[in-house]
């Protein structure tokens, strides 16, 4: 009896032992899949972000309503969309004016210097009067969605030309959309529900009732900003639920709610005290669920929870959130995405304080403004800016965009914000209609697939990370075949030696990469056989699918608009000079290869009649010999002793000369001098058995006949800066001038600075209008701190 209760103990704790290893093992298993889940999400989100960089853009315009003949300046920001820095990768930009069909009416490309560029556009006379869209981006920002690139709506009338008005008259759309927060409706679980009233895409004030489908009222709700608004509903099994709106002009519209599932997993994201955000799950039919935090792409929190009771909660630390828009994904033990939400964190603003001596000045007046930026604790702070001063009136009015709501609202969000600028305003209510802002707007940078998919990225386009990329495509001259492995050549005809050699790919594709290309002139195209040659347009021929509103000439203020003409017309007679000048850009004009190992002024020797005698008689590096009938020139190698085997890379004034037995011949009389490269020399894939540069006194191959497979097309090059007018009115008789000056705006500029105390002066003049005047000051730090002021003063 004793050793079979003995017998029965023993195999008791064995199976207990059994058990508490198995259940080891299952939590062991268990934590460790929680925990390779969790790293599994987290390295995937990071390979995605690390191989999928992205540029934002913001582009500070002087004002937004022009005149034809009128300059349109301009100053990009280039940063990095995850910390929002200046990024010094693209150092080319490309702007354009688009007309409501998406046409491009002007273009042109800029040079970037650490993520900053400037620029002006001439707005011509033949454009019609209209809303356009300005929008600019790189080269790298078009592997991604046209949404990506900065836009917005300008103004333009041309008071010479007999308005055509719009084709279509704009009917009155109501657009009324609802949003559960995470994305789903669950019977029996509660979720506040986002809704935006859109009438001819502007936000509506408006009224409403949630009835069920025994038409009974269980939600009453309003907006509470721009026609956004939230409510909560607990949808029932069996109910359908219906919208009752009431507009302010006592339109009536109802649209039905979105189904609510029988089964599935809400979230509720609130501020559970001032240090912590509480993230509640509710679902019915999950044991397990992880929430993963992102700022922009960067980790903020991955963390997993146990549901108990159909609900799981989870609390954030504010302090690790990132400043911005973050993103909170719920996922179950699948890696699926069920249930997404954003949340915003107001940034540490970059304070600009602007002070003046006055608020009222008399016309002709010298006005002198004081910048000053500082981080939050009210420390001097370095900061790139830019500043506009103009008059403001009916026609122009202040932008409500700035480089604030852009960067960290605009860009990251789908679908128009209406007036962006005040979010940032510090009104009360701006909390409350930020984050229905966040349940209205989605993220738009990523999908969640393309990070569980693993799926590799491939780009089309590389960055611009040394200067203009000049893309043509070769191909066979009767069959159109891409041709592949075909060399050949680009360069520009003048001063400065500007020459690339590329192959083609196996589409046929060949790039040049073009270092400080500011020539507006005829590039040079050669290939070593005859094939055809096209360059590509290097602009965008992607778009958004953003609407213009319609234009109505009868909102012109007539009076108002007769004055603005008179005021371009009277700059365009009396300053039309001074507005043409460009500051000459800085750039390297040394030739490709440097230093030159040997130079020969032809001007310090005889002048002979043919290249072949000047070769012959003084230029002892270079021999000319005979094979097979045909010339050849031979270089000295410094390095080996000996003369090359092999041709030099022959240019005139940076164009390659192939036929040696023709150029030997030319007349050198219009060469000015002769660089020689004696060694052998590495241009990218290609190499030379040295290089011999003739350049000519004007730089245009002094009528050299190039070879017949030669290419000639007409290219913009990067634009140069135009130097912004502003006259000086020191001296009394300065001030007593009989030339007019009806500036309507008195101030630009794109290159404002402050110092290491975190101050700047600007001084500039009222002009001969009176009324009011507006300073538009926007800025950034090299920590991606955002800042922007708005002040206003009398001229009387």
């Amino acid at each position: 009896m004793l050793k079979n209760n003995l017998l029965n103990i023993i195999q008791a704790q064995k199976t207990l032992i059994k058990v508490i290893i198995i259940a080891f093992v299952w939590m062991t298993n268990a934590c460790f899949a929680q925990n390779s889940l969790q790293d599994s999400l987290q390295n995937q989100f990071t390979a995605y972000h690390q191989n999928n960089l992205q540029e934002k853009i913001f582009l500070h315009t002087n004002k937004e309503f022009y005149l034809c003949d009128e300059i349109l300046w301009f100053k990009i920001y280039n940063v990095d969309a995850f910390f929002h820095k200046p990024l010094n990768i693209s150092k080319v930009a490309y702007v354009e004016l688009l007309d409501k069909n998406n046409k491009s009416v002007l273009k042109t490309k800029l040079a970037l210097k650490d993520g900053f560029g400037n620029g002006s556009l001439q707005l011509p006379h033949f454009i019609g009067s209209g809303n356009y869209k300005i929008r600019a981006y790189t080269h790298w920002m078009k592997n991604f969605n046209a949404n990506y690139f900065f836009e917005k709506k300008l103004t333009i009338i041309n008071s010479k030309k007999a308005y055509e008005g719009d084709s279509l008259h704009q009917k009155n759309q109501i657009e009324v959309a609802f949003f559960p927060e995470g994305g789903n409706l669950v019977n029996g679980l509660s979720s506040k529900i986002a809704f935006h009233v859109l009438k001819n895409n502007t936000g509506q004030s408006c009224n409403g009732v949630i009835i069920n489908t025994k038409s009974d009222t269980v939600v009453k709700f309003s907006t509470h900003k721009f026609g956004i608004g939230n409510f909560t509903l607990t949808p029932e099994s069996g109910q359908a639920y219906q919208a009752i709106i009431w507009l302010n002009d006592s339109t009536k519209i109802k649209q039905n709610l979105p189904i609510a599932y029988v089964n599935g997993t809400v979230m509720h994201l609130e501020e559970a005290n001032n240090q912590q955000l509480k993230v509640r799950v509710e679902t019915t039919n999950l044991s397990n669920v992880y929430l993963f935090v992102h700022t922009r792409g960067i980790i903020k929190s991955v963390q997993n929870a146990k549901i108990q009771h159909g609900n799981a909660t989870f609390l954030i630390e504010k302090a690790k959130i990132g400043d911005g828009i973050s993103h909170f994904t719920i996922f179950n033990d699948q890696k699926h995405p069920l249930c997404e939400r954003l949340y915003f964190k107001y940034p540490e603003p970059l304070n600009l304080i602007l002070s003046s001596e006055k608020s009222i000045y008399e016309t002709r007046k010298k006005i002198s403004l004081n910048i000053r930026a500082t981080n939050q604790d009210e420390k001097p702070i370095q900061a790139n800016l830019s500043m506009s001063v103009y008059k403001i009136d009916s026609l122009q009015t202040i932008c409500d965009e700035d480089i604030n709501s852009y960067f960290w609202l605009s860009s990251d969000l789908v679908g128009k914000i209406e007036s962006p600028t005040y979010y940032f305003s510090a009104e009360n209510g701006t909390h409350e209609a930020i984050d229905n802002l966040m349940l209205t707007h989605g993220w738009r940078r990523f999908r969640w697939e393309n990070i569980i998919s693993i799926k590799k990225s491939s780009f089309e386009f590389m960055p611009e990370y040394v200067g203009h990329v000049i893309t043509g495509k070769i191909t066979h001259p009767r069959t159109d075949i891409p041709a592949q492995n075909i060399e050949a050549f680009l360069s520009v005809a003048s001063n400065r030696t500007l020459f690339r050699p590329a192959k083609s790919d196996t589409n046929g594709i060949v790039k040049f990469e073009i270092k400080d290309f500011y020539t507006n002139n005829e590039i040079i195209l050669q290939t070593d056989s005859l094939y055809d040659v096209e360059i590509m347009n290097p602009f965008s021929e992607k778009y958004t699918t953003n609407l213009l509103p319609n234009f109505s000439q009868n909102q012109i203020n007539l009076r108002e608009l007769i004055n603005h003409h008179v005021g371009v017309q009277v700059q365009s007679v009396y300053a039309n000079n001074k507005l043409k000048q460009f500051i000459a850009p800085i750039i390297d004009t040394s030739a490709f290869y440097s230093k030159p190992d040997e130079t020969y002024l032809l001007d310090n020797y005889v002048r002979f009649a043919t290249v072949d005698e000047v070769l012959r008689e003084y230029v002892k590096p270079v021999i000319v010999r005979k094979r097979n009938g045909k010339s050849h020139f031979l270089v000295y190698d410094l390095l080996k002793n000996k003369f090359f085997e092999d041709d030099p890379l022959v240019l005139l004034d940076g164009v390659p000369i192939f036929d040696i037995d023709k150029f030997i011949t030319h007349n050198p009389s219009k060469i000015k001098k002769l660089e020689i490269v004696s060694r052998q020399y590495y241009l990218g894939k290609k190499s030379f058995s040295g290089i011999l540069n003739f350049t000519t006194y004007q730089g245009n191959l002094a009528n050299f006949e190039l070879d017949p497979n030669t290419t000639v097309i007409d290219y913009e090059g990067l634009q140069k800066q135009r130097d912004f007018y502003s006259p000086i009115y020191q001296n009394q008789q300065q001030v007593a001038s009989r030339m007019p000056d009806f500036r309507n705006v008195l101030y630009w500029s794109p290159i404002l600075k402050t110092d290491q105390n975190g101050k700047q002066e600007v001084n500039f003049y009222s002009s001969d209008l009176t009324g009011k005047f507006v300073i538009i000051l926007q800025g950034i730090t090299k920590e991606g701190k955002t800042g922007s002021k708005i002040a206003q003063f009398d001229v009387k």
